[in-house]
């Protein structure tokens, strides 16, 4: 028996888990040390599953995972969803609006393992590249054939972030939006989500953990933006990286280094000094 029976550990990808696409090899190695001992080692992202390859091919034996800001828990052994919602049908008018009134932003729609790009624009092409991925460039019309389990919106500067805001700010729906980030090419990015109501990362944790029959106080979490305070503030345990806004770093039980100088590894050192001091009470 290891010292992480039973106990998961939930980590984001993009500012956390890697920096662009820097995977600091001692993430890896921590990584491994946590299942070897017993954990179930999972990501919780924004991304959907079909663009985690940078990741999956360097992390083995992942535990079914978090995709899509919590639509979607995805089983890469068997490369098959086991958990997926999606964004209300009544609510896809949204995409249109903002088409018709804000003609330059991008908008992907994540579809199952897809990404189906509805609108073009600079940062949909960086981030198709940034995360290793063939979309599908298509027409909303034609994208209404699929099932959504997230739609982003892409900036190419504030103030077409604050227009498309303004413009679902007087939509009215029964999904949510949540505010998401990365760094591509050195620069910080910044997406608005749409997914379904009451879903994120913190309600599939909880989902997840289910599933896989964690033990009580052994779910874990690590999180750098606003996407992950709630993950960071449901999980027993929780991290946030030194970067990460004041209101994240709040929440969290530890703060860990930058993602850069590998901040899983660090929080992984962390809650086994935890163990190893107090048992299977931490």
């Amino acid at each position: 028996m290891g010292i992480f029976d039973g106990c998961l550990l939930a980590s984001d990808i993009d500012g956390t888990l890697l920096l662009s696409d820097y995977l600091p090899q001692k993430n890896i190695e921590k990584i491994e040390y946590f299942i070897r001992e017993g954990g179930a080692f999972a990501l919780a992202t924004g991304r959907t599953a079909g663009a985690v390859s940078s990741v999956t091919s360097r992390i083995k034996n992942l535990s079914p995972s978090i995709v899509a800001n919590g639509s979607v828990i995805y089983d890469f052994t068997n490369d098959v969803a086991i958990y997926e919602q999606f964004v209300p049908k009544e609510d896809r008018y949204i995409v249109k609006k903002v088409l018709e009134s804000c003609s330059t932003v991008g908008i992907e729609i994540h579809s199952g393992k897809k990404v189906l790009v509805a609108n073009c624009n600079q940062e949909t092409i960086d981030h198709e590249k940034y995360e290793n991925l063939t979309a599908i460039s298509l027409d909303y019309e034609v994208a209404l054939g699929y099932n959504w389990n997230k739609v982003l919106y892409l900036f190419s500067n504030s103030e077409e972030a604050a227009t498309v805001k303004k413009i679902i700010a007087e939509c009215r729906h029964n999904s949510q939006f949540v505010d998401t980030t990365a760094i591509i090419d050195g620069r910080r990015r910044y997406y608005y989500e749409h997914v379904p109501k009451n879903i994120s990362k913190a309600s599939t944790l909880k989902i997840l953990c289910e599933k896989l029959n964690i033990k009580t106080g052994c779910c874990y979490a690590i999180g750098d933006y606003f996407n992950d305070l709630e993950m960071i503030k449901t999980a027993d345990i929780g991290a946030a990286l030194v970067d990460s806004p004041k209101e994240v770093r709040a929440v969290a039980d530890t703060v860990v280094c930058e993602a850069k100088n590998g901040a899983v590894a660090e929080f992984i050192d962390y809650l086994t000094e935890r163990k190893l001091k107090n048992g299977s009470n931490i």
